[in-house]
């Protein structure tokens, strides 16, 4: 076998190592984005919302602050699908994803909870304090013109339900904001209800 010192200069073979190190990092680092992101929205995923979501509420619980959860769902989704494709369903998808982003705080926690549905958590927010924030949200997001891969333009809508999780496990928190979820559906889509 042949010393590496006789192949390369120890320069270089020093330089080839930290590159080799730095592809790796970068390697590490994709892995764990690709382990915690939604691929189509980019989006925090459901498992690792759920692991975050879980500390925040407890770090609320521990220190007396105000927390709400909160469950959106775009309404009618199935037919964007239906009537325009799942090209067209992956843009919505998208879109919504980026102006939610765009909407929120950076301590606030979003995700793609499965399929059109989010979840969200507004660690230091009331339920009233969420309910605006929420509320002009689904305004600006309803007036907004969707481009569709076919050009054409299409609008959503959608509806919200929030929950105080200023006192009760993560679990419990998504189950009634997701009943105050399907009430807003109940009653006609297109608002935001509090549980």
């Amino acid at each position: 076998m042949t010393p590496i010192a006789e192949i390369f200069s120890i320069e270089e073979a020093s330089k080839r190592f930290h590159a080799s190190l730095v592809e790796n990092e970068l390697a590490r680092h994709e892995l764990e984005k690709l382990a915690h992101r939604d691929g189509l929205t980019g989006l925090i995923n459901r498992r690792y919302f759920m692991l975050r979501a879980e500390s925040e509420l407890l770090r609320a619980h521990r220190y007396e602050r105000s927390v709400t959860v909160g469950m959106a769902d775009l309404d009618f989704f199935k037919r964007i699908n239906d009537t325009y494709g799942h090209a067209a369903g992956d843009v919505v998808l998208k879109t919504f994803a980026q102006m939610l982003l765009d909407s929120v705080r950076q301590t606030d926690l979003v995700c793609r909870y499965g399929g059109e549905e989010f979840a969200f958590v507004f660690p230091e927010s009331t339920v009233d304090e969420a309910r605006m924030l929420a509320e002009r949200f689904r305004q600006r997001f309803a007036e907004y013109d969707i481009r569709l891969p076919d050009g054409g333009l299409v609008r959503v809508t959608l509806s919200i339900g929030l929950a105080d999780a200023s006192r009760c496990l993560l679990e419990e928190a998504l189950r009634h904001a997701d009943d105050a979820l399907y009430e807003a559906k109940h009653q006609g889509r297109n608002r935001v209800i509090v549980a």
